[in-house]
């Protein structure tokens, strides 16, 4: 079979080298796995690179140029962009300009205006005044013409600092960008803006916290100076809206990068996608005194931006049809009236729910705008690259492309982008979880201080253990949705939105994907699920058996002939339904299921998996089903093939139902409370007189025969009906003595 989880490659001569250092060999290969080098091991923790702003190419004549406009007391005018970063960078400039009495103003196009530099929002701005000079932040490197006709019609002198991907042929200007030479290629818009204040010789840790904001915002790469900018920001809240909004946000204290992620970034993000920068702009610069009606809104905002992304997920998922999904390898929704500025979040979500491309469009003008997503095995840009002649615009990266399409191209974008990625491996679709290192030889304290020393991480970055144990006992919370399990070691673990799995983890083995967080209530360390997998054991029949009593229905099926079940296993996506482990394992020496993955109860995802005893699947998401079933009582699955097979293990499918079981389980939902389960029922009246198994079974006769109708796991009610045989009972032939 094919193993869910993959251990990341690590550089064994540098795990060596970690080890000499004294650090676990566990924690030496989480360390290399998340691409940490024994000649950068000193600077990753101490957090202390910072290069010289003047290593980096053409920094030291931006210098002088700004130093000679703030000598003279002249104007500057700053472009930005509208996201974290922009906004983030365009605010150090702003604010360092000002504390030195230098006259500054800031503009920011909207979403809809788009990315870039904008020449007519120039022109507008020098309408009310003159500006002796034009810096870009986070923006401009690809604006050759646009910079053009700034310095043509207007006099002014323009300087980029950008650090995007350099294009061909770069402004006639003054252009800084650590990707045109630098030590360390990977700074956010931001950080460049940083470095420039560093090379006029600004207080660094006074612009520190906006530029951590800037680079985490970007997710930008948590290596090299990155490290210093993230570290230094987060030491110096200094800001005081930004520490309203961080109180408001039930961020920890001291700030960490997790919170800056996941709470401060998306409500900056949040102005512009919903209204307009200036919004999140207003916040930003109200460094010295809390603008507190702007932190409000910047927070009523955000709400609105959740509101957006669900009305418009409500409204597509009712256009989503899995098969369609699964035909073309792609999620690709329009619809004239959705938001802009949430695209790329739907999406997001869709990619995450299907595993495949996601693309979702809305009109904008004359034509279509999108934004799409890709999963980490397909490279999107490429994708859209060789679907360019359908698309008016389009630009991003391996993992986002946001584009643009005439109303009379969006289905034939469409087919273009689902045939190129029909043409990829199916594998590069399937759902594959990576892990640093196994718990193994280290103890839980050992474990996360030293991934607490290896902070700043961003939220993707954290690094991530195997555990295998059996589970001691399980529960939810949440109303359900959440998990939480304590293992047979001790360890405990949470698991958000895997509340499901609780009723079967009780004496069950597990592999699970964690990453290590202290409680804080109880301070223990305790590990936050990623990713959880059920394990084969004999605890298992007992469930094998009632998911079997649940699904199997009583008639026989026509088998498909062998070559037709060989074809269809080699097929690229495929899922093999079994109802017991042992009859998987006996049929896997018959059938092609070497290259499968295998889950229990849950579909893990995959181009081809092997599903034993299904609670929940989307069996649409597959060209192909192949049930392995018992004659006579299969559980059906619609469209699937049949293999008939005799189980190893046939005292799974065996138990005595006799009209005595039948009438006391009668008796007892006749006479059920209001506030009692279904399964309350037989553990306070029942538990002793019959199996539990005994019980389903009788229940499903009960049904069937309309003498009961049972709406949830707590309402059930008897029906009025004439009277009838058990023996009426097509379960009841199955078992009845």
């Amino acid at each position: 079979m094919k193993q869910r989880y993959k251990k990341r490659p690590v550089n064994t001569s540098d795990v060596r080298y970690f080890a000499m250092a004294g650090i676990p060999i566990p924690l030496a290969e989480a360390l290399s796995a998340k691409g940490v080098s024994a000649a950068e091991m000193q600077g990753y923790f101490g957090c202390d690179v910072c290069h010289s702003p003047f290593e980096m190419k053409n920094m030291r004549e931006a210098a002088e140029v700004v130093s000679m406009v703030m000598e003279q007391q002249g104007s500057i005018l700053v472009c930005g962009d509208y996201d974290a970063d922009g906004l983030t960078a365009s605010s150090i400039l702003y604010l360092y300009f000002t504390d030195n009495g230098v006259d500054c103003d800031v503009i920011i196009p909207t979403r809809s205006k788009g990315y870039g530099l904008h020449a007519d929002m120039v022109k507008q701005a020098f309408e009310k005044k003159f500006y002796d000079l034009v810096i870009t932040v986070d923006c401009g490197i690809s604006n050759r013409d646009e910079v053009a006709q700034i310095t043509d019609d207007l006099g002014v002198e323009v300087i980029v600092t950008d650090h995007h991907e350099l294009p061909q042929q770069l402004p006639d200007c003054i252009c800084v960008n650590p990707k045109l030479g630098y030590p360390f290629a990977g700074l956010s818009g931001a950080g460049v803006a940083f470095k420039l204040v560093q090379a006029l010789g600004g207080e660094a840790s006074r612009y520190a916290l906006l530029a951590a904001i800037g680079t985490i915002g970007d997710i930008m790469p948590m290596r090299d100076e990155n490290r210093y900018i993230v570290s230094l920001g987060l030491q110096n809240l200094n800001h005081k809206s930004i520490a309203k909004l961080a109180e408001l946000s039930k961020c920890k204290t001291p700030l960490t990068a997790n919170d800056v992620a996941m709470k401060i970034a998306p409500k900056i993000n949040a102005a512009g996608r919903v209204e307009h920068p200036d919004s999140a702009l207003s916040v930003l610069l109200a460094r010295d005194k809390v603008n507190s009606a702007a932190v409000n809104k910047l927070i009523q905002l955000n709400e609105q931006r959740k509101q957006l992304v669900e009305r418009i997920t409500a409204q597509a998922d009712e256009m989503c049809d899995d098969k369609d999904v699964a035909a073309h390898r792609l999620t690709y929704l329009y619809d004239e009236n959705w938001s802009t500025g949430v695209l790329g979040i739907a999406a997001a979500r869709y990619k995450d729910k299907y595993n495949f491309p996601a693309a979702v469009l809305t009109k904008e003008g004359e034509n279509f705008v999108g934004s799409a997503r890709g999963t980490d095995n397909v490279d999107l840009f490429d994708v859209f690259c060789r679907a360019q002649q359908y698309l008016v615009h389009f630009g991003g990266h391996k993992a986002a492309v946001g584009f643009s399409v005439a109303p009379q191209n969006v289905t034939a974008l469409k087919e273009k982008l689902s045939e190129i990625l029909c043409e990829l491996p199916q594998q590069s679709f399937d759902r594959q979880r990576y892990y640093d290192a196994d718990l193994q030889g280290i103890t839980l304290e050992e474990a996360y201080e030293f991934t607490q020393k290896m902070q700043p991480c961003l939220p993707q970055d954290k690094v991530l253990f195997l555990v295998r144990d059996s589970v001691k006992s399980a529960k939810t919370f949440g109303k359900g949705a959440h998990l939480s399990a304590t293992l047979s070691g001790g360890m405990e673990l949470k698991g958000f939105r895997f509340g499901k799995y609780a009723p079967y983890l009780n004496g069950a083995y597990i592999d699970a994907v964690v990453s290590l967080e202290r409680d804080e209530y109880t301070h223990a360390v305790c590990g936050m699920i990623e990713d959880v997998q059920i394990l084969n054991s004999l605890c298992l029949d007992s469930q094998y058996k009632l998911n079997f009593l649940r699904r199997f229905t009583p008639c026989s099926v026509r088998p498909a002939e062998a070559s037709q079940v060989i074809k269809a296993l080699s097929g690229n996506s495929v899922l093999a339904v079994f109802d017991d482990y042992e009859t998987y394992l006996e049929q896997s020496e018959v059938y092609p299921l070497d290259d499968f993955f295998v889950d229990i109860f849950f579909d893990g995802g995959g181009s081809k998996t092997v599903l034993i005893s299904p609670v929940e699947a989307d069996f649409g998401r597959y060209d192909k089903v192949v049930c392995f079933v018992r004659q006579g009582t299969p559980c059906l699955v619609p469209d699937a093939l049949y293999v008939c097979v005799d189980p190893p293990n046939d005292s799974l499918y065996q138990l005595t139902l006799n009209r005595d079981i039948c009438a006391s389980v009668y008796s007892r939902i006749k006479h059920k409370e209001e506030f009692e389960s279904i399964k309350g029922v037989y553990d306070k009246y029942l538990l002793g007189k019959m199996s539990y198994f005994q019980y389903v079974a009788a229940l499903r006769v009960l049904c069937e025969l309309k003498f009961i109708e049972i709406t949830d796991e707590y309402t059930a009610q008897t029906l009025p009906s004439d009277k009838k045989e058990l023996t009426q009972s097509a379960v009841y032939r199955c078992f009845g003595e």
